[in-house]
């Protein structure tokens, strides 16, 4: 009779180990909530869920309709918060995705590290994430100009215009974001793309109709752009744009230089950068920036490339990448113009006072 016990007894034990694997401990259930950003240009539109799946699985075990998604919707297409939440969870382990179903089956825009529900921790509320159509993070943005033809015909009668990146290797995937004649101003169209995940990008202006689906190609930057680690916020994209499809090379750019006198030493743990921006200031990265790296003494010399023909203010200033936050401590008097006779501006030297930002005066 031992033996017999024995072996019912592992017998037990085994069906105990199998019911509580993977998400099935005792009877207990947990919560899995937060919210989901969606930042960047769009890829058309689309019906977007979010779902609870098994880790590496691709079938939700609870989903929700995180709602109608268009590129249409605002200029710039930030800020999208999607809140989730997953009740009566068995514990075990999990992850969250954003994605959309199609005939192929799911395309995710973010999937989370694993998320464990235990004894301990039923209840996880406080997860957060950034997504962007362009691909998986970290992201950075891209910064430019259209300098469109005069005379520029905007279209009309329910079709659209939209600044469009793809990737270099996949160019039939163009990721959108909708402009209309309000966004430019004396033949200028600035943009500035959020949430675009690291890689080369191909820019561009587009017009669309969405009753045939036609595409119109106004203009095309002659290079792509990267966006990399060490280069995570691209500025001087411009090209130029032509209603009739012609826009040819890109425009003839200019340069603003000079010198920075610095009253002291810098702070460390600070970005700083010299900037040209647009007057008024532009929404985003400004058009031309170069960060201030290394002092020869107390002085430094910039340029500034890459600038269409217009009115600009250069400062210098310290940015925090936590906060957004920009404490400028210097600036050229004045106006500083690029025009067909004055392409490279240079001379245009001023002071800085490190105090402003926490430095050392001398």
């Amino acid at each position: 009779m031992k033996t017999i016990y024995v072996a019912l007894l592992a017998a037990l034990i085994a069906l105990l180990a199998g019911a509580c694997s993977s998400h099935n401990v005792g009877n207990s259930t947990g919560t899995i909530a937060g919210s989901i950003t969606v930042g960047g240009p769009f890829n058309g539109a689309a019906d977007l869920q979010v779902g609870l799946f098994d880790v590496g699985g691709n079938s939700p075990l609870q989903s929700a309709d995180a709602g109608h998604i268009t590129s249409a919707a605002t200029a710039q297409l930030s800020g999208r918060a999607i809140a989730f939440s997953f009740t009566d969870v068995a514990l075990g382990a999990y992850e969250v995705g954003l994605y959309t179903s199609g005939p192929s089956g799911n395309t995710f825009y973010y999937r989370s590290a694993p998320v464990t529900l235990d004894a301990q921790h039923t209840s996880v509320t406080n997860l957060t994430a950034d997504a962007s159509f362009t691909g998986n993070g970290p992201f950075g943005t891209i910064s430019g100009v259209a300098v469109l033809s005069d005379p520029f015909t905007w279209p009309s009668g329910g079709q659209l215009a939209f600044i469009g990146i793809n990737p270099v290797d996949q160019p039939q995937n163009v990721l959108q974001t909708i402009v209309t004649s309000a966004d430019a101003s004396n033949g200028l169209l600035y943009f500035n793309l959020d949430h675009v995940a690291y890689g080369q990008w191909n820019v561009g202006l587009y017009g669309y109709d969405p009753a045939t689906h036609n595409v119109t190609v106004f203009g095309l930057l002659d290079n792509p752009i990267t966006v990399s680690a060490s280069s995570p916020n691209v500025t001087g994209a411009v090209f130029g744009a032509d209603s009739a499809g012609d826009p040819g090379t890109d425009p003839t750019l200019g340069t603003i230089g000079g010198t920075i006198t610095f009253n002291g030493a810098l702070p460390t743990g600070q970005q700083i950068f010299v900037a040209a921006n647009t007057i008024p200031p532009q929404q985003g990265a400004p058009p031309s920036s170069q960060q201030v790296t290394a002092l020869d003494g107390r002085t430094f010399s910039y340029t500034l490339p890459l600038l269409p023909n217009g009115d600009y203010s250069v400062a210098i200033f310290s940015y925090d990448i936590n906060t957004h936050q920009a404490v400028y401590f210097g600036q050229v008097s004045g106006t500083v113009t690029v025009d067909a006779s004055h392409q490279n501006v240079t001379g245009q030297d001023f002071n800085a006072d490190v105090t402003v930002i926490g430095g050392q005066a001398d």
